[in-house]
């Protein structure tokens, strides 16, 4: 073989199959993906009790913090009135320093008189009795003693009383635990209980979904692609709606499965924005949609 043939060879075997660079690709297409609900729930009843309002119905769209059911609440707001009085009397008891005060001019007097006693005798031995004196000393210890006694009576007070708001804050909260809210903006797919049916903490009251922003997934071909080119990348959707009229979304990818499937695919999900028109949302968990991954 000459010196030429040897060159060529080479160069064929550089520039070959193998060691061709992969071509540059700006998009990734994942046809028959499936649009669903990314989050939803069925909102339950957190204490038992008979359904004394229920604001929702279905198909009914709410927003993040709205009422959607009232389970009866009449003990717990006793109970909280109850509780508010318990601990405005004994603030009102910690206060209150009248018998305080009383101890002290208490103490003054059995002091004048242990004095006045003791100052009789200094002038004429006797003429108050070691009796009496006693007396007079267990009087004045007495009224010491009370002081401490209604001071402590002062921090008990003030001690019920934090033991009462305490209580309040429990059945304001017993309150709220019977409210039943809407976690996030949604729709109400299915209302499971009617007014004044009685319901069992935990029992479902209603399922709720979010529709403004919704699961597209699809799979992918891991000869294609690697999950590090997918993560985090913006996507369109493209659906086609009633009639042959198509729109189209935008989004991200929210998750890329690590595990490859039968047929050498991942699943890659995204998360899209979806658009009110006309008081309904166009893009509707359930149907397909392409998606086109944006890789530059």
């Amino acid at each position: 073989m000459n010196l030429a043939s040897i060159t060529l060879l080479a160069a064929v075997a550089i520039g070959g199959p193998f060691n061709a660079e992969r071509p540059a690709v700006s998009v990734a297409e994942i046809p028959h993906c499936l649009v669903s609900i990314d989050e939803q729930i069925d909102a339950p009843a957190l204490e038992s009790g008979p359904l004394a309002e229920l604001g929702a119905q279905d198909g009914q769209y709410v927003q993040a913090g709205a009422l959607l059911a009232q389970i009866d609440d009449n003990q717990s707001r006793l109970d909280k009135q109850a509780a508010e009085l318990e601990r405005d009397a004994a603030i009102t008891r910690a206060n209150d320093d009248i018998e305080v005060r009383f101890a002290v001019a208490s103490l003054e007097v059995a002091d004048a008189e242990v004095e006045q006693a003791l100052e009789v005798n200094r002038k004429r031995s006797g003429v108050v009795t070691e009796t009496e004196l006693r007396r007079l000393k267990l009087a004045r210890h007495r009224a010491d003693l009370q002081i401490d006694r209604s001071r402590l009576d002062q921090k008990v007070a003030q001690m019920t009383a934090q033991v009462q708001q305490a209580v309040v804050k429990s059945a304001e909260a017993s309150i709220e635990r019977r409210q039943i809210l809407a976690p996030f903006q949604g729709q109400v797919l299915v209302v499971h209980r009617r007014k004044g049916e009685w319901v069992n903490a935990g029992d479902p009251v209603l399922t709720l979904a979010r529709l403004d922003r919704l699961r597209v997934e699809g799979f992918l071909n891991a000869n294609e692609f690697s999950p590090a080119e997918i993560a985090g990348r913006k996507v369109t959707i493209q659906v086609q709606l009633e009639r042959g009229r198509v729109e189209t979304f935008s989004g991200v990818v929210a998750y890329v499965n690590p595990v490859v499937q039968a047929g050498n695919k991942y699943r890659v999900r995204a998360l899209v924005e979806n658009r009110v028109e006309k008081q309904h949302y166009l893009l509707r968990p359930g149907v397909e949609a392409s998606m086109s991954i944006d890789l530059r």
